[in-house]
């Protein structure tokens, strides 16, 4: 059966804020609505494991002052109406700076926030189903004008050296939205999924988790996508986390590997991949109005999509 719960801070955390409990036999969710809608915490009974970044530093509720590089920098959240800061919008985006509602629903957990002073709402419905948590999303133009946009899932993963991301068969090239150092060449560069040649390290596999020593941070962008899935795989454990999309609502799939080389500014750094779908192949709202990916909504105009976080079993050392 599954449950809805409440839990209030503890010492860990910097402010009293009310944190919102899934729970059933498989997994446990942490969500919390004051600090934008972000879920915290996604873990595996099955394993014992926990699938998203803890933060970087104590979470606070959203405030509208800071950038993003100064925010937890954990856990998943949602970009809207841009990833890439805009004139109108910070890094990231509105959403996580910005207190959600919550709406009464049974067996559910269903949050409201609204975003373009007010013109943009998003609806956001978080239940269990077995092993996985499904995100289904409503958002509409509630303004009287019609309103460009972008929107990505942004889930930061916890992971640990030899991990694997699996993506489909069909995704033979990736293209570089931004790479530290310029890696793996310049934005716009498209490269082999997953073998590719380096001049300074000789062959690498981007598809393999390396160690946290500094050298890597990755903005990728995959797609379009025949398939909507892909998988951060730990086959030490014999689990991955598979995350299902409608790639004809959401055909692209951002994919961000850092290995502690960001934030810029701060001690911790994150040590992560995050597996980003999305209906763009770039992070900036204007690049995508230019490339023809933005969502352009007409007033009253809805779409709706959903995401499926499945812990999945697998066997050690298997690949999709």
């Amino acid at each position: 059966m599954n449950q809805i719960g409440t839990e209030h801070e503890t010492a860990q955390h910097s402010s009293e804020g009310e944190l919102r409990m899934l729970e059933n036999a498989h997994l446990r969710v942490t969500i919390a609505p004051q600090r934008g809608g972000k879920i915290l915490s996604l873990f595996s009974k099955r394993s014992g494991t926990e699938w998203l970044l803890p933060p970087l530093r104590p979470y606070e509720d959203a405030k509208t002052t800071g950038g993003f590089d100064e925010w937890d920098g954990g856990g998943f959240d949602e970009c809207l109406p841009t990833v890439a800061a805009t004139s109108t919008a910070p890094d990231h985006g509105e959403l996580w700076r910005t207190a959600w509602s919550e709406e009464q629903a049974e067996g559910v957990l269903s949050l409201r926030v609204s975003a373009c002073r007010g013109a943009i709402e998003l609806h956001r419905r978080a239940s269990l189903e077995g092993t996985a948590l499904v995100l289904d999303y409503a958002l509409t133009n509630a303004g009287s004008a019609p309103r460009s946009l972008l929107y990505s899932a942004h889930p930061l993963l916890r992971v640990e050296e030899g991990d694997r991301i699996e993506l489909p068969p069909d995704i033979e090239y990736v293209t570089v939205e931004s790479s530290k150092a310029e890696r793996l060449g310049k934005p716009g560069t498209r490269i082999a999924w997953s073998h590719l040649k380096l001049a300074a390290d000789g062959a690498a596999d981007l598809s393999n988790v390396g160690p946290p020593d500094g050298l890597q941070a990755d903005k990728l962008f995959a797609g379009p996508c025949a398939s909507g899935w892909c998988q951060l795989q730990r086959p030490t454990l014999g689990e991955a986390l598979e995350l299902s999309f409608d790639c004809t609502v959401l055909p692209y799939l951002g994919l961000w590997i850092c290995r502690a080389a960001w934030p810029e500014i701060g001690q911790n750094k994150q040590y992560t991949v995050a597996l980003e779908p999305t209906h763009a192949n770039c992070d900036s709202l204007a690049d995508a109005e230019r490339n023809g990916t933005a969502w352009l909504l007409a007033p009253g105009e809805q779409r709706t999509w959903s995401l499926r976080l499945r812990a999945a079993a697998i066997a050690k050392e298997e690949t999709r």
